[in-house]
């Protein structure tokens, strides 16, 4: 009974880790995602999203260097459902989408912290600035060999010139940014 147990057991950890195997490097699937920040507004929660991205997310049978994440948001593609403030965040107080058209993410390294846990570190440019983060996400494979992406960072804007002249006081708008993101992710071709 106990080796029926550890057989099933292995089963059904292969099977889990099929798409894994399958597909070491996975692109975003279109229109399956979201990239959701939030802050305050004169104290008041307040959110947006970005609707435009491209990346890619492999993952190594170890974790260090062998695994790798890019991600590329067009900073246009702003959404807050107020057209008013989507453009005084796409102009030069803000994103300055202009000068900057996109924000990017580029890994260092992957670290599995077991089970479907991962954390990632590399360096994060917004506008002018390159600083290095730690993001902890977790990679769910899903039925029919895609998988799920699900994760958060923190930042302060101030640290990437994110809100400039009057915007820089944070009565106004809060200098704590939270993004996560859940990603539906394909087999990268």
């Amino acid at each position: 009974m106990r080796r029926i147990a550890i057989s099933i057991a292995l089963s059904s950890f292969a099977f889990s880790a099929a798409p894994l195997a399958a597909a070491a490097c996975w692109q975003p699937v279109p229109g399956a995602n979201s990239i959701v920040f939030t802050t305050t507004q004169a104290g008041a929660p307040f959110q947006g999203q970005f609707t435009k991205f491209a990346g890619v997310v492999c993952l190594g049978e170890g974790s260090g260097r062998d695994g790798r994440m890019q991600v590329s948001v067009q900073t246009a593609s702003v959404d807050t459902d107020l057209p008013e403030l989507d453009a005084a965040l796409r102009g030069p107080d803000f994103f300055d989408t202009a000068r900057w058209p996109q924000a990017s993410f580029t890994s260092e390294s992957i670290k599995a912290l077991g089970g479907n846990r991962y954390q990632v570190t590399g360096k994060l440019t917004l506008r002018d600035v390159t600083r290095e983060i730690a993001v902890p996400f977790t990679f769910t494979p899903v039925t029919g060999g895609g998988a799920r992406l699900d994760g958060k960072l923190d930042f302060e804007r101030l640290d990437y010139h994110i809100g400039l002249g009057q915007w820089r006081d944070t009565r106004w708008v809060g200098d704590r940014v939270e993004v996560t993101f859940s990603v539906a992710l394909t087999p990268a071709r």
